[in-house]
């Protein structure tokens, strides 16, 4: 698989459209749509670009080494616990999101009150 295949499989795995996708990192449906077809080349810029907005890992992006994402808690000081309920909070619809934002900004604001 090359770039531009990898650029439209990370496209299909968030569920954006080109346009979507590209207005985030300030460029074209088009100009997505002509990358993914190997038309247009993918610059360095661009790359990082997707990287940095996507939390994409550069590695598999440029050459196909997995994983796909990078691990954005491994560069947090946070212990296990909290790491595996991010992960869980993760998979929650956005109505459960925002339950569950509800009660962790209720309890703080009760453990502040003396």
């Amino acid at each position: 698989m090359n770039i531009h295949e990898r650029l439209k499989q990370l496209r299909d795995e968030l569920n954006l459209t080109t346009r979507a996708f590209g207005a985030a990192i300030n460029m074209s449906g088009g100009a997505i749509t002509n990358m993914e077809k190997g038309t247009r080349n993918i610059t360095e810029r661009t790359i990082r670009d997707i990287c940095r907005e996507y939390d994409v890992n550069f590695d598999w992006l440029t050459n196909g080494i997995e994983p796909m994402f990078t691990d954005v808690t491994s560069e947090l000081d946070i212990n296990d616990e909290v790491k595996q309920l991010a992960q869980q909070y993760s998979l929650l619809n956005d109505s459960d999101r925002e339950l569950v934002k509800k009660m962790i900004n209720s309890l703080a604001e009760k453990s502040k009150s003396p």
